[in-house]
């Protein structure tokens, strides 16, 4: 029954041959409908509670992603800020403000016409010159010139372009308004206007650190897109609109969204390349072991096949090529062989047995099909697990690599038989250089091998005392890793990437870019206590010492309010201010009413020759009405006649003044603004986001944050900044500098914050306050820059935000969640890991009990189970000593682990109990096991490490990482299986080879 599909394809070989033509047809058909996602976004369902928030905060602050584009001086004396750099940045950002789509479809700037120049126009190609890359974008559909949404519209937003040219200047028009122009309004002419637009940027928390780097040496342009996937082509266009620059400003672009989609970009290229150099490197290692063209042809189509139908599976169901399925085919490859490699060796080593290839391939397969056929279930299984983790890529990927494998099985049971009866004469496999009779070897391998044998037998508790101290030295080194991942360290060091990253977050506060939001916890509640509590408390303390029978009456009428509403704020908060308001106007009818009735005679009074004492008989008259009033003044004047004529009077007056300023009315038209203003125009609550963002610029990982408060500051220094006078010393300067400097801070009251917020809404550049604070006023946003992507550090970030508001908790209670790309990555690659290590742990259990179900014995299930254990626990030891992080291709590795290890220990144990039930000798059994069964082993582990090496040679590093750990894996398991699995059937024979467990039917 087991073999009914090779009898089958013996007797059917040609329909057979024509069923694999046309299911390769099938799903070949499907591939011209193939679309391509380079987005690691969508390593989240959409469905996924942060992502929809990520898209929320961007709909709420209009917030785009945008390719960060750097311009570096470090020749010129003055950094960026000279005539020439300065109106090489301007160029570029009018260029990039009037990209439109020509009739051919390809992008043209057109600078409109100025007095001094007439219209520009300029055509751009950004195909690739050179063939092959031309050839790739049209397979893979890349156009280089998509730079235009389906209207035809420019993908930049150019109304939130951030470039010197076009961000708001905030400086004073006259005292008490701004200017509405922008930063660098017309391009510098001279080297003194370049130093001016320096000043006016460093002057600028919002843009020092962000726009133009602290050193002068570096600006940034931050181009909005409306949509991840132009990042690519916005980058190409950038360096071709900078092709011509001088060496001395260099131009670097990076940022998140083009170095996704750059690696995206690459990452088709790769899949072009590597797929096939894995090919043409198993085919000419297996030449070499063959050394017969048309016999190795036949595992080559199974992998090919293999290939094609799990892409066309995943093409026809509708699911696009992510980073991840773009490595289907390089794992494929491989593993499709591992089957049919087992078959040609043991076909290779057995013809001259039978002379016969039908005789031999029945008997070849009817040995290996248990073996075959549990190592390919578990290498489903490896791959299989992945469909379980919350990562849709991921489980794409797992679902159609283990699809191919299913076919490659499938395939290796009924294409290799049929096609070595086709394809293959008799008379060319007599002359083939067959494996010599009576057990002698012409492999390389032979010698090898057998010494492997006598060591694990002749050793077998010294190799398992090794095997122990490496499991020891193995588990220190899995409890130091490291989970982390940075999509910019994908790409090799001496990447443009990379260089860029590097450099620019060398200068500036970070490219990195998280969104740490706020609102309140319970938007909607009124706070009744709380208010009336807080007009009580604040006119006690600004009138309860000079006038406590106003503020007794204020205290009676807030209890009135409370019984009649319930509530200070009641249903309708300017309602009840509004009858306190009243009442306060009450209060100062009765209790200013002296003081403005002395100061209007004391302003009428002649001048001339007034003295104190002359002062007080001419007030003496109105002592009846305003007899305390009048005492004050007298006892705070000076004594004598230190004081005479208009400086007596206006010091009287300034006593005056003093007391009517502190009018009941006015003071509460204040509290007011402050009571109903919203949280965000709250003076408390913006200096604790203040103190929140000093917090975060102490602990050292944040290297800009940005928000609403300091914008607010800039404007408030601005709106009272005094110039000291021309003719102003040293001493009188400093002066003038110290009273503007404290004006650099969070306004008083909440009247105050609006009033400034109001100048800031009408700037040049509209709406730019409102990336930072809702409309309302409500919830605000903070733009954390960081000067690393890892994942560690965005985590400790977010560590650092709970710490600070657990231990300094908001005025009123504030809810945070993040968004931004930095943290999206953190999420997923959090998911993944956690994802890949759960269906680690399930699979390892699948695996064991279908061991034990294969050997019908636990012990042996077990013994199966070592070497994987084995590589499993070495390989990420490894990693762990070696400081490299555990990241997206480090997990993938997981699974292929899982298959492959148990491969060769299935293949091992199987035959070395077939051996043993009919020697029923161990030491005869092993040292047959080192002959046929252990080449054949060696061949596939050779092969499938072999696959993987062009992977060493690509640019990315993930790829890389995948070449270089797979071939350590295979010499781990080849090794675990060769040498600790005889080591253990030589120690432990009295248990493994009891009869019990040997007569069950293998």
């Amino acid at each position: 029954m087991k073999l009914a599909l090779t009898q089958f394809s013996l007797k059917r070989p040609w329909l057979i041959i024509i069923s694999v033509i046309a299911l390769v047809v099938a799903f070949a058909v499907q591939f011209p409908s193939v679309s391509f996602d380079n987005d690691p976004e969508n390593m989240l369902s959409p469905h996924e509670p942060v992502r929809i928030f990520h898209h929320e905060v961007k709909d709420r602050y209009a917030l785009y992603d945008f390719v960060i584009v750097g311009v570096v001086n470090e020749v010129n004396p003055n950094g960026v800020f000279n005539v020439e750099t300065l109106n090489r940045v301007d160029h570029l950002t009018q260029q990039l403000l009037h990209l439109q789509k020509n009739s051919d479809g390809l992008p043209e700037i057109v600078i409109p016409a100025r007095a001094d120049q007439p219209e520009q126009r300029t055509v751009y190609d950004l195909s690739p010159q050179a063939w092959w890359p031309r050839l790739l974008g049209k397979v893979f559909n890349h156009n280089p010139n998509d730079l235009f949404d389906d209207q035809g519209n420019s993908v930049i937003v150019e109304r939130e372009m951030m470039a010197p040219s076009v961000v708001d200047n905030i400086k004073q028009a006259d005292l008490g308004s701004l200017k509405l122009e922008y930063l660098m309004e017309n391009p510098p002419q001279t080297e003194e206007e370049a130093r001016a637009i320096a000043e006016d940027a460093m002057g600028n928390p919002l843009y020092r650190g962000t726009l133009v780097s602290e050193d002068r040496r570096a600006v940034c342009l931050y181009i909005p897109i409306i949509a991840k996937p132009y990042s690519y082509n916005v980058a190409t266009l950038v360096h071709k609109l900078t092709a011509d620059w001088p060496q001395e400003d260099q131009v670097l672009i990076t940022g998140l969204p083009v170095a996704e989609d750059t690696f995206g970009v690459e990452m088709l290229v790769q899949m072009a390349t590597s797929a096939p150099l894995a090919g043409l490197a198993i085919f000419l290692l297996m030449w070499l072991f063959f050394r017969n063209a048309s016999l190795i042809i036949a595992p080559m189509l199974v992998a090919i096949v293999s290939v094609v139908c799990a892409m066309g599976l995943l093409i026809g169901l509708g699911y696009d090529v992510h980073i991840m399925s773009s490595m289907i085919a390089i794992f494929l490859m491989p593993i499709a062989v591992a089957d049919s490699v087992h078959i040609l060796s043991e076909f290779y080593d057995s013809y001259h047995r039978f002379g016969n290839k039908k005789d031999t391939i029945y008997y070849v397969i009817s040995h290996l099909f248990k073996p075959m056929l549990y190592t390919s279930l578990t290498t489903i299984a490896g791959f299989g697990s992945l469909a379980f983790t919350p990562i849709p890529p991921v489980e794409v990927f797992g679902f159609h690599v283990a699809f191919g494998v299913a076919v490659a099985w499938v395939l290796s049971m009924t294409f290799i038989p049929a096609y070595i009866m086709v394809m293959i004469p008799e008379e060319k496999l007599a002359r083939a250089h067959l494996e010599q009779p009576h057990g002698e070897s012409t492999s390389v391998l032979s010698p090898l091998l057998a010494g492997m044998g006598r060591l694990s037998f002749s050793h077998g508790r010294s190799v398992l005392i090794v095997t122990v101290l490496l499991l020891a030295g193995a588990g220190y080194g899995i409890s130091t890793i490291n989970v982390n991942d940075n999509p910019v360290k994908w790409f090799t060091r001496g990447h443009d990437i990379r260089v860029a990253d590097e450099i620019l977050n060398h200068h500036f506060g970070g490219t990195y870019t998280a969104y740490l939001t706020f609102a309140e916890v319970r938007p909607d509640a009124c706070n009744r206590e709380q208010k009336r509590e807080l007009v009580r408390q604040r006119v006690e303390e600004r009138f309860g010492t000079q006038f406590p029978q106003g503020v007794a009456r204020i205290k009676a009428k807030l209890a009135e309010l409370k019984v009649n509403q319930h509530t200070v704020a009641g249903c309708d908060v300017h309602k009840c201010f509004h009858e306190l308001f009243l009442e306060a106007q009450q209060i100062d009818t009765q209790i200013m009413a002296g003081w403005n009735q002395l100061a209007d005679e004391i302003n009428y009074m002649n001048p001339d020759g007034l003295t104190r004492e002359k002062l007080a008989a001419n007030l003496q008259p109105m002592a009846d009405q305003v007899g305390k009033e009048l005492a004050i003044v007298l006892d705070r004047l000076p004594a004598g006649d230190e004081l005479q004529g208009y400086p007596l009077m206006d010091a009287a007056l300034q006593i005056c003044d003093e007391h009517t300023r502190k009018s009941f009315a006015s003071y509460i038209l204040e509290l007011e603004a402050e009571v109903s203003a919203p949280p965000f125009k709250q003076p408390e609550m913006l200096r604790y986001i203040e103190g929140l963002q000093q917090a975060l610029a102490d602990g050292g990982l944040v290297g800009k944050s940005t928000s609403a408060v300091d914008a607010l500051k800039k404007a408030a220094y601005e709106l009272s900044y005094v110039a000291p006078p021309s003719d102003a010393d040293s001493t009188e300067v400093a002066s003038y500098q110290q009273r503007n400097q404290t004006n650099f801070s969070v306004p008083e009251t909440a009247s105050a914050v609006g009033q400034v917020f109001v100048q800031l809404e009408g700037m040049k550049k509209k709406d730019s306050l409102f990336h930072m604070v809702t409309r309302d006023y409500r919830e605000a946003n903070v733009w954390i820059q960081l000067k690393s992507g890892d994942n560690k550090d965005m985590e400790q970030v977010v560590a650092q935000v709970e710490d600070y508001m657990q231990n300094n908790p908001p005025p009123v209670p504030l809810k945070n969640r993040w968004a931004g790309l930095t943290y999206l990555n953190v999420v997923w690659q959090d998911k993944m890991v956690n994802g890949m290590l759960s269906s680690l742990a399930g699979s390892f259990v699948v695996v064991l009990v279908m061991m034990v179900l294969l050997f019908r014995s636990v012990v042996w299930g077990v013994l199966a189970m070592v070497p994987l254990t084995v590589t499993i626990s070495l390989i990420y030891g490894l990693i762990g000593l070696a400081g490299k992080d555990y990241d997206m291709p480090v997990a993938v590795l997981s699974s292929l682990t899982l298959g492959l290890s148990v491969d060769f220990a299935i293949h091992f144990l199987q035959r070395a109990r077939e051996l043993y039930r009919k020697s029923g000798d161990w030491p005869e059994s092993c040292k047959a096991m080192f002959k046929e069964p252990a080449r054949a082993i060696t061949r596939n582990a050779i092969t499938i490490s072999v696959g993987f090496t062009p992977l060493l040679l690509a640019p990315l590093v993930p790829y890389k990482t995948v070449g270089f750990f797979l071939a350590t894996i295979m010499a781990v398991s080849w090794l675990a299986s060769l040498v600790i699995l005889p080591a253990l059937l030589t120690v432990f024979k009295g248990i493994v080879f009891r009869e019990d467990v040997l007569d069950e039917d293998v």
